[in-house]
């Protein structure tokens, strides 16, 4: 089998990641995403074979611990997280993703949430669904108007929210290191905290999970 066929079947598979590019992507619009959605491979196996389960655990935890049973999720996807946080007691969940396809998986992935095709960067959602947290894994870098995402949380809600280091298809940004993630979002929140995790695909590789409430900077409402 040729190396160029290994590596797209890698890519259907979410083993591995286009070559890297400089800082300053495009952002792509939602029929990119639908495509994405509609491959097998990754976006469809069970959360706990999902490449980012060891970032979703993390985050489960918390809102575990910390009694936020109402989740708000922005950029849902493929409704993985949806489903792990309702299998970890959430009480209460609602999702929102631009990619009507995504949205689509999520429903069956997740019956027990709420998903809604809508742009996170004015969704009502925020109004319309009564939450303690809102999560954000691996979206804000795809939008080129992050923080009008961010503005949206509403303030006294935790955020749990997550960026890369690398560059990757749809990536808008990324982050050298956690200190660039708190000089762009750190406005946001009350005492930002913003924990580095290597990825378990590439020792090159980071998410930085960043955790705080939302304050009243910036706030829509």
């Amino acid at each position: 089998m040729s190396h160029s066929v290994l590596s797209r079947a890698a890519r259907r598979l979410g083993l591995a990641r286009p070559p890297r590019r400089h800082r300053g992507g495009r952002e792509e619009p939602a029929p990119f995403y639908d495509a994405l959605y509609r491959e097998p491979g990754a976006y469809r196996v069970p959360y706990s074979e999902s490449f980012y389960y060891f970032l979703w655990a993390v985050i489960a935890d918390r809102l575990r611990r910390d009694r936020l049973a109402r989740v708000l999720e922005v950029g849902c996807g493929p409704g993985q997280l949806a489903a792990f946080l309702l299998d970890q007691g959430a009480s209460a969940y609602a999702g929102v993703d631009f990619s009507p396809a995504a949205v689509e998986l999520a429903r069956g992935n997740a019956p027990g949430g709420l998903f809604v095709v809508a742009d996170a960067r004015t969704t009502d959602l925020h109004e319309r669904f009564d939450h303690d947290a809102v999560v954000c894994t691996e979206t804000l870098e795809h939008i080129a108007d992050d923080l009008a995402v961010v503005a949206r949380f509403r303030p006294g809600r935790r955020c749990l929210c997550s960026v890369p280091n690398f560059p990757y298809d749809g990536h808008v940004r990324h982050f050298a290191d956690a200190s660039e993630v708190v000089a762009r979002y750190g406005p946001y929140f009350e005492a930002l905290d913003v924990l580095t995790l290597p990825s378990p695909r590439s020792r090159d590789d980071r998410f930085f999970l960043f955790d705080g409430v939302r304050n009243t900077f910036g706030a829509s409402s």
